[in-house]
């Protein structure tokens, strides 16, 4: 009786486990997903903690987060010339993105969402597509940002300035942005940058300092109307009269109103987390990314919205393609895909650390986003950050759309150098290069 009691648990057992495998799929029946990805760090650690929760979910897929942190579009080509590509990638727009879209490597993510009817396409915004073509997407963004004000409260406060405003509507023009840094710039015998007996030779306190990149100029080229491409894609717009006012005005912080540091003066200065914490900045023109840092670092600060030079203030957004390569796991690729483009939350804690924004168009609402807004985020967040991303203010990349955009920049960047090292005007420096960079010049994607 033992005997065949026992001979009945086993038969029982090794049903179950015959029926488990109905629920849980083998090892041949799993597709492995690769998505790679440069960041590391917390960002690293919520693509992984992403890919854990999809896996769970489901069963017959496995994606597994490949961090390259350096030399990372070489790697890439590299994997795909030897005939590993992987599955899923995040792609430099300004260098291997649309060049691997026209060679078929990356594929036409639009015609998969179209042939998905479960795909929820409200979760997608025009502004955060790659467009290869009217109607082909080379890849869609994730881990967006834009560029903004970041500002000191205590030195305004300890000179009895005024605030800046964090509504774009109400931003400074740029005369009242440039006598705002000169009352914030001091030197080292207290004497701001207004006085007729400063000292432009020993600043302790610095008004305002930028980053010398294309996503800095570009909003103050957007707001007096210049792109990076004149309205013909023809020739860079820099080379307007407009866009070399842009580009002096800039330049003329450090060498006419000896507002912002030269150079040099940048080499021995801390980053903006000491800076400010310091109070040796009153003010930065800096990607909303620096919050992560600063929120992490605990300074006290707060952000506003960019001045104006022409009649409305721009801001610029940056942000990652998500791709779907060419590969025969492009199906199972895809869901992954679908995951964390139309799922809410699932970047929320990159959200809520003030390192990204949404680029699922659901998570633009108040309520959601004010969840994620905690006591270290700085004053103005929602106001100077947030809504510019839904109301016109902030302004897809130009590596969205410009053709040749590297080898354009490759021509423009050393010239501008000239300029920040007082060495050349901005009409010198962008006139010694405007052949050179027009003959680069293939117009604009999406079309």
């Amino acid at each position: 009786m033992a005997k065949k009691l026992w001979n009945i648990l086993i038969a029982g057992a090794m049903a179950g486990a015959v029926l488990g495998c109905g629920v849980t799929a083998s090892a041949d029946d799993v597709t492995e997903i690769r998505f790679t990805e440069w960041d590391g760090g917390d960002t690293l650690a919520v693509y992984e903690q992403i890919a854990e929760n999809f896996n769970e979910t489901h069963p017959d897929i496995h994606v597994t987060i490949m961090n390259i942190p350096d030399e990372y579009d070489t790697k890439i080509t590299t994997m795909i010339a030897g005939g590993d590509t992987p599955e899923i990638c995040m792609m430099n727009s300004d260098t291997i993105l649309f060049p691997l879209a026209e060679q078929g490597t990356i594929l036409n993510m639009q015609e998969y969402i179209d042939n998905d009817s479960d795909f929820d396409t409200s979760a997608l915004g025009d502004q955060f597509k790659y467009m290869l073509t009217s109607d082909y997407m080379a890849g869609y963004g994730i881990g967006s940002e834009n560029v903004c004000l970041f500002y000191n409260p205590a030195l305004f406060e300890e000179y009895g300035v005024e605030l800046p405003p964090a509504d774009y509507k109400d931003a400074w023009d740029w005369d009242t942005f440039v006598n705002v840094a000169q009352q914030l710039t001091i030197d080292t015998s207290g004497r701001n940058a207004l006085d007729p007996e400063f000292d432009p030779e020993n600043i302790d306190i610095y008004g305002i300092r930028f980053s010398k990149w294309w996503a800095t100029y570009m909003p103050f080229m957007r707001s007096v109307g210049v792109d990076y491409l004149t309205e013909d894609g023809k020739s860079i717009g820099y080379a307007t009269e407009a866009g070399i006012d842009v580009l002096q005005k800039l330049a003329d912080l450090t060498y006419v109103y000896h507002v912002a540091p030269t150079p040099t003066a940048s080499e021995t200065m801390p980053g903006l987390s000491e800076s400010l914490a310091t109070n040796k900045v009153a003010m930065s023109f800096d990607g909303q990314w620096t919050n992560a840092t600063l929120m992490a670092d605990e300074v006290s600060y707060a952000v506003a919205a960019l001045p104006k030079m022409g009649d409305e203030a721009k801001t610029v957004m940056t942000y990652g393609a998500m791709s779907l390569m060419n590969t025969d796991k492009a199906d199972a690729a895809f869901e992954f895909v679908k995951y964390i483009l139309s799922e809410t939350g699932v970047v929320a804690p990159l959200i809520e650390s003030g390192l990204w924004l949404p680029t699922n168009m659901n998570e633009y609402n108040e309520e959601y986003i004010t969840s994620l807004i905690t006591d270290k985020h700085p004053q103005n967040y929602y106001e100077s950050i947030v809504v510019p991303m839904v109301d016109g203010t902030a302004v897809t990349p130009i590596t969205q759309y410009v053709k040749n955009f590297n080898k354009i920049d490759d021509i423009i960047t050393p010239a501008l150098d000239d300029l920040w090292a007082g060495e050349a005007t901005a009409e010198e420096a962008i006139n010694s290069i405007v052949d050179a960079a027009n003959a680069e010049v293939q117009g604009f994607y999406g079309e």
